[in-house]
């Protein structure tokens, strides 16, 4: 039996580092968690090592301009020519997706989502970034962000949280959401306030210790980030 969960490991591996695209969803356990911050530092960290990089927000609100949009922002960060963005939709309103949408006369749809994602061009990594928490409804219907994952078949999810104290039964709460949809998932904790080392230590210990992956953490002000386990990478 350890024979084959060896090899099935190995060939999922083998596949995983492919040349195939790979495809990577941010998302978070609310919005201003920093999940920009976080893409911007995955498509740093993948152009540097020589890869094409697409970043992708398939929906984004409280945005007119696209000058002013989650996606030019990374790109203007990462000064890259390897990483091209796309935003498919966008709205003024700073209100959840579905409504923001409603109010200019239009209805998102989860298959129509992931249609219009597919239909870009292939890249080394994409980058697909949510809005707001990976429980925002993205459907007339109420399927959410966790559902449009699992639609678009991503590879790996990255959970987006603040690092502050309380972060603990964020993560534990978000973290069994996306396994709930078999979501293969872990946790980025992203300082959005300078903490005191001892603060920090203990949500970092706190969630470990919570059975969730904690696969990097970002500090105040920082476009990189340290990554903690890189398998998933």
């Amino acid at each position: 039996m350890r024979e084959r969960f060896t090899l099935r490991r190995k060939r999922k591996l083998r596949r995983w580092f492919s040349s195939e695209m790979k495809t990577l969803f941010v998302s978070g356990s609310d919005t201003d968690v920093g999940k920009t911050w976080v893409v911007g530092a995955l498509a740093a960290l993948f152009a540097a090592r020589g890869c094409s990089v697409q970043v992708v927000k398939p929906v984004e609100t409280g945005v007119s301009d696209s000058v002013y949009s989650d996606v030019q922002n990374v790109l203007n960060n990462c000064s890259n020519a390897s990483v091209t963005g796309y935003t498919l939709s966008s709205y003024p309103l700073p209100i959840a997706p579905v409504a923001a949408a409603e109010q200019e006369g239009e209805l998102l749809n989860l298959a129509s989502m992931v249609d219009r994602v597919n239909a870009l061009p292939d890249t080394d990594w994409r980058i697909v970034e949510g809005a707001g928490s990976l429980a925002a409804p993205v459907d007339c219907d109420g399927a959410d962000w966790r559902d449009f994952a699992e639609a678009l078949k991503v590879e790996r999810t990255v959970l987006v949280v603040e690092d502050r104290v309380g972060a603990i039964g964020q993560a534990r709460m978000l973290y069994a959401y996306a396994r709930a949809k078999g979501l293969s998932c872990g946790v980025w904790l992203n300082e959005i306030r300078e903490q005191d080392l001892v603060a920090r230590n203990a949500t970092h210990d706190g969630v470990r210790s919570s059975g969730i992956p904690l696969w990097a953490t970002q500090r105040f002000g920082s476009r990189s980030a340290e990554v903690l386990e890189d398998f998933w990478l």
